[in-house]
């Protein structure tokens, strides 16, 4: 007879959300040395199951995919805004989204993306003046939006950035708990979603004025060599695959998460080597070093501080499934219809796969060491066949944006440099990371 999945604290009526709200991150790391692999959360409104074990995450993401689907909540939450994008879509709507979008990822064309990464690189150091105090994730922000309007929109100037950039903070911003985390409707009033109605609306204003440009200019139309994905979206809208409300999805999906998760990890990379002068300057001699950055630079310890800034501060900190039929998981049986959290967070940080899992080790990542890790207890950008589509661009993006930045300022940790990440729908930020710029 299968055991009872043990639950998170049992207050009435609160349930767990008061050890929740305390500090979730903290929360996530310690709650599977308390309860094990499996255990039950249950806040006002709302219950999951979280599996936190390598083992149980790639039975969902791939070996037994058939019996998880993805959360209709987080359809529910996200649907307004990304409507049948690659993130919210299923079954054959994904399928078909994912035949357009695919294209824009090929090889050959990150090889060609990587010119543009490094040309708007160079143009946003121009803003950085010696001695300067920056916020890094503002200026990451910055630039990984103006990468993803050249590289996916080919426009080399999108005057809309900053509502862009405002739209994705107050998106990101609604999905923040309180101190008592519980469900809030998006038809109550509150501020945050006043802020998130309104966000959206601005978005949706400039992806329109994006393709009514872009359909004015007549550049639409590129056959099956479309030069990026706005161009191949609207041939396919051209040709009767995709409709207006499609290609928009698509868009904004590709815009926001584009952008946002980057920035994410290009700030924890830029403080973790500012608060860690050692690594620094390790990553300095490899970048300064070489003759030219291109896509096929080998810098093996740029891509090792990447890869340890995604498993300390993965910018998607859980991933939502739903039991589409019952399962036996660690010798608990797991309903149908259950809610299923797989947290990044937690595996990430647990000392079951990593040596000392709280220290910024980038040297950690050697060939023997990833041989011997279980494929997911690493995995920021999810895995299976809804692995994130844009996961290699995300990789060049950041090995290349850190390396140009690398090669022409150093960048010093201050005073008031943190890293504190806040739980909301990313793990970004919760304020300002400022590091002061030595050239």
């Amino acid at each position: 007879m299968s055991e009872t999945i043990p639950t998170v604290g049992r207050v009435p009526v609160l349930g767990s959300a008061l050890e929740i709200g305390r500090d979730p991150f903290r929360f996530l790391e310690g709650a599977p040395e308390e309860y094990g692999p499996v255990f039950r959360v249950s806040i006002p409104g709302l219950s999951f199951v979280c599996y936190t074990d390598a083992e149980l995450v790639e039975r969902v993401l791939a070996g037994k995919s058939d019996r998880y689907r993805k959360d209709p909540r987080e359809i529910d939450l996200l649907g307004d805004l990304l409507g049948d994008g690659l993130l919210t879509a299923r079954g054959d709507d994904w399928e078909r989204g994912r035949e357009h979008v695919q294209p824009a990822f090929y090889p050959g064309r990150l090889r060609e993306y990587g010119e543009d990464m490094l040309d708007r690189t160079a143009e946003e150091l121009e803003r950085w003046d010696d001695g300067e105090v920056i916020d890094a994730h503002g200026a990451a922000t910055r630039l990984t939006l103006s990468i993803v309007a050249t590289t996916m929109f080919g426009v080399d100037d999108v005057a809309e950035t900053d509502a862009i950039a405002a739209a994705a903070d107050a998106i990101t911003s609604r999905f923040e708990p309180s101190r008592v985390p519980m469900e809030i409707p998006l038809w109550v009033p509150t501020p945050a979603n006043r802020r998130y109605r309104n966000a959206t609306d601005e978005l949706d204003d400039v992806i329109g004025s994006i393709l009514r440009r872009r359909r004015t200019s007549g550049d639409e139309l590129n056959g099956g060599d479309s030069s990026d994905l706005c161009s191949a979206l609207l041939s396919a809208g051209e040709s009767g695959t995709l409709s207006d409300d499609e290609i928009r999805d698509h868009l904004v999906t590709m815009l926001l998460a584009g952008h946002e998760t980057t920035a994410i990890a290009l700030t924890y990379a830029l403080g973790l080597l500012a608060t860690h002068p050692d690594e620094r300057e390790r990553v300095l001699e490899e970048v300064r070093a070489v003759d030219e950055l291109t896509p096929q630079t080998n810098l093996p310890r740029t891509d090792r501080v990447v890869r340890e800034s995604l498993r300390l501060y993965p910018p998607t900190y859980m991933l939502f499934r739903q039991t589409t039929k019952p399962d036996t998981v660690s010798g608990y049986e797991v309903p149908a219809g259950t809610r299923v959290v797989l947290s990044q967070w937690a595996i990430h940080r647990s000392d079951r796969y990593y040596d000392d899992p709280l220290a910024f080790r980038p040297g950690r990542w050697t060939s023997e060491m990833r041989e011997s890790l279980p494929e997911y207890a690493y995995f920021p950008f999810g895995g299976g066949a809804r692995q994130c589509i844009g996961r290699r661009f995300a990789l060049l993006e950041l090995r290349l944006v850190l390396a140009r930045i690398l090669r022409s300022v150093r960048l010093e940790a201050t005073p008031e440099t943190e890293l504190s990440p806040t739980p909301a729908l990313t793990s970004r930020p919760e304020g300002p990371v400022w590091v002061r710029v030595r050239r």
